[in-house]
């Protein structure tokens, strides 16, 4: 979103193995002591740190005016993808990341369940692109910018291709040749 929309930035890595994200400085910005994290610096003189992916991107959606649709259906679509995707998919990728792939002592039962729920959900994601250009209507907005990691990165490790989900091969093929989805997948992190 940064890089969308061309603003300067300043990127600070934390070791998460290691803790740094729970280091004062960061709990100060914080509390819950995760990433990512931005601070504005302009705004009414006095920093402004906003947590979370879906809320820094409408808090920078809703400054610049770009990316979030002011007619009030199309903005309820937008919102409500967001929270499709920060309360559903991306908790369920994260369920099938840690049971798949992290566990140490591999859980039959939750493997099973986080895959089907995955599957389900990318499922509903597909559907909705066959009807729309981009995930929440015509035009590309912060629930695409949010969405699109899913695409590039969670779905290639499960279900391993988008073969089988051939619309939102068409939409994540669309975003990928973003100049600005390039620039910020090579921001080191």
């Amino acid at each position: 979103m940064l890089e969308e929309l061309a603003l300067p930035y300043r990127v600070v890595s934390y070791d998460l193995p290691k803790g740094e994200n729970l280091k004062p400085e960061l709990l100060a910005l914080n509390r819950v002591g995760r990433l990512p994290v931005i601070v504005d610096h302009d705004v009414d003189g006095e920093p402004l740190p906003v947590y979370g992916s879906a809320a820094i991107l409408q808090y920078l959606a809703e400054k610049s005016g770009r990316f979030m649709p002011t007619n009030v259906r199309e903005r309820a679509k937008v919102i409500e993808w967001m929270g499709i995707i920060s309360s559903d998919l991306s908790p369920a990728y994260s369920g099938q990341f840690v049971f798949n792939v992290v566990a140490k002592e591999k859980q039959p039962w939750a493997i099973a369940f986080y895959d089907r729920l995955c599957a389900r959900l990318i499922k509903v994601m597909d559907d909705q692109l066959a009807s729309t250009t981009h995930l929440a209507g015509a035009q590309y907005s912060i629930a695409d910018i949010l969405a699109y990691p899913v695409a590039a990165v969670s779905m290639q490790r499960f279900p391993g291709t988008l073969d089988g989900y051939p619309n939102i091969a068409r939409w994540a093929s669309t975003i990928a040749v973003r100049p600005a989805v390039q620039r910020g997948l090579s921001v080191p992190s």
